[in-house]
């Protein structure tokens, strides 16, 4: 049975279940289908019946979203997501790159001349019961990367990664079952939000989102406690922002509990395992390009103590299907205990991106074993692997940051800083506040405009994940031993301002 027709059949014998709850409002799988059925005819008017094409989604927390995605699908095009909130310029680009000519948009009142692409409007659909599988197309979707020359990438997944990956899943979590209570934290534009509502709908459970408007952390808090929810994804950062009310709070319904996104630091944790008594913990890790999550950790929270590694959770082993190999400096296979790049290999790669340029050969290289070549996709990410088969992260190769589930190029900032000041120079890194989450500080040469005015600018260009949080000017970038900008100097230069 292939991927589509699997949540064709869940939709179908779980039709009196609860599919979704969204803003406090419940639709069961027979309306959701409905839904789904009347997008579906809404975009087979507008595309002739054409399969193949790749259709926009404005991902708003509504119903009608997620029916749009599901149309697509089963009517032979993938998806590619919008961020209502994103500047026009970022999505004007991957209109561009993913050659949209059709967008779907549950909001009535959006403004979509700037976007050149006929705009489908879903909201307050006919809805229909005659929804059906035209064809299973080999694309699922297309995300987009920071990129480091101020435009995105294109990270065309198939149906086969995506199949690859929920079988992998699954089969790590038989234990999940129809009556289990998912809650979607992610921007609907991540691919971390695939988990929270693909899995839930394969097995006929329910899908929980935050309502729009809400802030994002009482929100969170007052789900889990009303609907007794049994499944979370958070990023740390969430979690930090949860912290100094750990004590106050007490989950005993959640069973899973997942990270992802950044690096999840053991103090953490532990203070969280007194919230959530009945829970075990998993720690994902998975790079756009290898479907979602490709390597997880899964195990009982009081346990955790023995997949540490300075200080850091282990991010596991890799999902079934999925093949690794740990390069070292000089370009030799390294064993357990020697740090390396991680590479990934298997039915979860990508084949590469939607312009096929210098960054396919970067990115990916082809290795042979046992007689059969493979190819890997280098993740820029440093890890031991211990003698239990556990991988640990140590860090980047290079100085790309992952804040809050999202990869940011520190180019692609500066880059967009050069553009609204007429070309003055600056560094972009990253820096740990005191609360333990990771923000973004940008050092600007011999730039006079208040940190302020220099945000509103960038909020033109850039989406909010890449806004920095402290814009600091210096008279001269100093250097260290290597003739490098010395960033860290600078961190330590600047600390108050940073910390204050």
């Amino acid at each position: 049975m292939s991927l589509w027709e699997r949540f064709y059949t869940s939709f179908s014998e779980n039709a009196s279940e609860t599919a979704f709850c969204i803003g406090n409002r419940y639709y069961s799988y027979s309306e959701f289908t409905r839904y789904t059925g009347g997008s579906q005819q809404l975009l087979l008017n507008y595309s002739g019946g054409a399969t193949g094409l790749p259709v926009g989604v404005m991902c708003h927390d509504t119903v009608e979203t997620f029916a749009a995605i599901f149309a697509i699908w089963f009517s032979g095009c993938h998806f590619v997501p919008l961020h209502p909130l994103h500047p026009v310029f970022v999505n004007q680009e991957k209109i561009r790159l993913a050659k949209l000519q059709i967008i779907m948009d549950s909001d009535p009142d959006a403004n979509s001349t700037e976007l050149k692409a006929e705009c489908i409007c879903t909201k307050n659909v006919t809805t229909t019961n005659s929804l059906f599988l035209i064809s299973e197309q080999e694309r699922a979707y297309i995300l987009f990367t920071s990129g480091s020359t101020g435009k995105p990438k294109g990270v065309p997944i198939s149906v086969k990664n995506l199949d690859a990956f929920t079988t992998g899943f699954l089969e790590l979590y038989p234990d999940l079952t129809s009556s289990d209570r998912f809650l979607q934290t992610y921007d609907l534009t991540s691919d971390a939000a695939f988990t929270g509502y693909l899995i839930p709908l394969l097995l006929g459970a329910t899908v929980f989102t935050i309502p729009a408007g809400s802030f994002k952390y009482l929100a969170i808090v007052k789900i889990l406690q009303e609907h007794r929810i049994t499944w979370t994804q958070f990023t740390p950062s969430v979690l930090n922002y949860l912290r100094p009310y750990f004590k106050s709070m007490r989950f005993d319904s959640l069973k899973h509990t997942h990270f992802g996104g950044e690096a999840l630091p053991f103090e953490l944790v532990a203070e969280w395992a007194d919230c959530v008594p009945n829970a075990e913990l998993s720690n994902i890790y998975g790079p756009t390009e290898t479907t979602i999550t490709c390597t997880i950790l899964r195990t009982n929270i009081r346990q955790l103590k023995e997949s540490v590694y300075n200080g850091i959770v282990s991010i596991g082993k890799p999902l079934k299907g999925v093949k690794i190999l740990i390069i070292g400096e000089t370009g030799q296979i390294v064993g357990d205990d020697k740090k390396g790049e991680l590479c990934i290999g298997g039915s979860q790669v990508m084949e590469g991106y939607l312009s096929r340029t210098a960054d396919d050969n970067k990115t990916f290289f082809m290795h042979e074993e046992n007689g059969n070549r493979e190819k890997y996709y280098r993740s820029g990410d440093l890890v031991i692997r211990d003698r239990k088969g556990y991988l640990h992260f140590c860090g980047r190769k290079d100085d790309q940051l992952k804040i809050s589930g999202y990869r940011i190029e520190p180019a692609e900032i500066e880059w967009a800083v050069s553009q609204v000041t007429g070309g003055s120079k600056s560094k972009a890194c990253g820096y740990r506040k005191t609360n333990g989450t990771v923000a973004i500080v940008v050092f600007t040469e011999n730039q006079d405009s208040q940190p302020e005015i220099l945000k509103d600018k960038l909020r033109s260009i850039l989406p909010p994940a890449l806004i920095p949080e402290k814009i600091i000017s210096i008279r001269q970038f100093p250097l260290n031993s290597n003739g490098k900008v010395d960033l860290p100097g600078l961190i330590e230069e600047f600390s108050n301002q940073l910390y204050d």
